[in-house]
């Protein structure tokens, strides 16, 4: 699913049991893609991001995404999309 923007963002990322949610940015025009894990914490407005490439840890302040990240970039440019895994 495309990611429409920060607040699209917030809802998707929000998981009640704290699991992290499967997101991914599309490189260049679609032919690679950057794997991230993204939970958003409501009761302190926060993000937690791992990075699936090499398992790095960010953790911010909403307000810091742009700073922190390249996340709002995809999302402008339509390449920020949530991962959903179908049940077998």
């Amino acid at each position: 699913m495309l990611v429409k923007n920060l607040e699209h963002l917030i809802l998707l990322a929000s998981n009640p049991n704290g699991d992290f949610e499967d997101f991914f940015v599309s490189i260049a025009k679609g032919f690679a893609r950057s794997s991230k894990r993204i939970l958003y914490h409501p009761e302190h407005e926060e993000f937690s991001i791992i990075n699936e490439i090499d398992e790095s840890f960010q953790e911010f302040h909403v307000s810091e995404i742009e700073k922190h990240t390249n996340l709002i970039e995809a999302i402008q440019q339509g390449a920020l999309f949530k991962v959903y895994r179908g049940s077998n």
